[in-house]
């Protein structure tokens, strides 16, 4: 007889309800389109020829990929001219790719457990995520223990329990978190047992404020790394910031990042990350809902990688947002600017890991970035 499985759900799974035409944001462009294997042999079974053209095959090795044929910033093809899903007219939802028909809905299976989570590239998602007073965590519907002996999970747990340490900064548990996953990495052929200790230690608050103490203790040049980011930023951004979509919140920023002296921004930075502080719950929140849905491989290197776009999408929210409120000559954040930069950049990082991955790649010769380069861009 097989083990029930145990259904866990984020907080407020059960409230998301898709807003449908009154959504300011198009799930349909901004982001490659995946297609799943079952999907595709349906609609080459159904001999659907005007869905097949729009398809691209990618071979890497022996894994193949299906995905809808367009640069991840273009308006999918099989949307309309009044922007409605030519599947779904002609076939119904049933019909669409899983990706299509289940977001912003994630679901991951482990064993006996199966984890019911959401996208933060939904802004209804990021919504209701503000609307949580307190920490948000998974929930079992059966009131099990929520604890599993998978590996992967263990590693996910701890990076976020880092997460939601009160004590430290948000930046400084990032790069925490980030380092501890690159010391698994390392020692990834010791024993499990081992693996389990080297966790323990991150528990230890000590432990951890002397990491911090370590990293800050860097002599980083406010100007560089200003700089840097500022680089960063609008590499990532270039092929973007004319998409529909993104336009209105990319535009006057970029041309303004394009323009601006360095030092003029630098000396309003310390104002502005203390103003910014006060937003914090919901970029942790938002954090650990992407630990939760996307740190889950039990490839620690693919886990990383995972990790490493949810850092950058966070410390691209938070330069946006600066550039917004050095803009406005204001002295004051809104709190919308910092939702509509989470949806745009979780969709520009986590929704397109490949393309960005490549980035790195070709930008730092490994797809994996270095502890000191997140220190300079991320603790300055």
């Amino acid at each position: 007889m097989s083990k029930e499985i145990d259904i866990l759900k984020i907080s407020n799974y059960d409230k998301f309800k898709c807003i449908a035409d009154k959504c300011r944001f198009t799930c349909c462009q901004g982001w490659d389109v995946s297609i799943d294997i079952d999907t595709y042999n349906k609609w080459e079974n159904d001999k659907a020829n005007y869905i097949l053209d729009s398809v691209k095959i990618k071979k890497t090795g022996n894994k193949t990929e299906y995905f809808i044929n367009k640069e991840n910033h273009e308006a999918c093809p099989l949307l309309d001219k009044q922007g409605l899903c030519q599947i779904v007219n002609s076939h119904g939802e049933e019909y669409l790719s899983s990706t299509c028909h289940t977001f912003p809905r994630i679901e991951n299976i482990f064993e006996n457990k199966k984890e019911l989570s959401l996208s933060c590239a939904c802004p209804e998602v990021v919504e209701l995520i503000s609307s949580i007073t307190g920490k948000i965590n998974i929930i079992s519907e059966n009131d099990t223990n929520l604890k599993s002996n998978l590996l992967e999970l263990r590693i996910r747990d701890a990076v976020v329990n880092i997460m939601q340490q009160e004590a430290f900064l948000l930046e400084e548990k990032l790069i925490v978190s980030f380092q501890m996953l690159l010391i698994i990495l390392e020692k990834y052929n010791l024993r499990e047992d081992g693996l389990l200790e080297e966790l323990e230690r991150y528990k230890v608050r000590e432990y951890i404020q002397e990491l911090i103490d370590m990293y800050k203790g860097m002599d980083f040049n406010i100007n560089d790394s200003v700089e840097e980011i500022n680089y960063l930023f609008l590499d990532i951004i270039k092929n973007y910031k004319d998409v529909s979509s993104f336009e209105i919140l990319l535009g006057d920023i970029s041309d303004f990042a394009e323009n601006i002296e360095i030092e003029s921004l630098s000396i309003k930075w310390n104002d502005y990350k203390d103003v910014f502080k006060e937003y914090n719950m919901l970029s942790e929140n938002c954090i650990v809902s992407d630990i939760l849905s996307s740190c889950i491989s039990n490839d620690i290197e693919e886990m990383i990688i995972s990790f490493q776009m949810i850092i950058l999408e966070y410390l691209l929210v938070r330069y946006a947002v600066f550039l917004k409120y050095c803009l406005n000559k204001t002295k004051k954040i809104d709190i919308e600017d910092i939702k509509e930069y989470i949806v745009t950049f979780s969709r520009i990082i986590g929704n397109n890991t490949e393309a960005v991955t490549e980035f790195i790649r070709e930008g730092f010769g490994d797809d994996i970035l270095e502890i000191g380069y997140l220190c300079f861009i991320t603790l300055f």
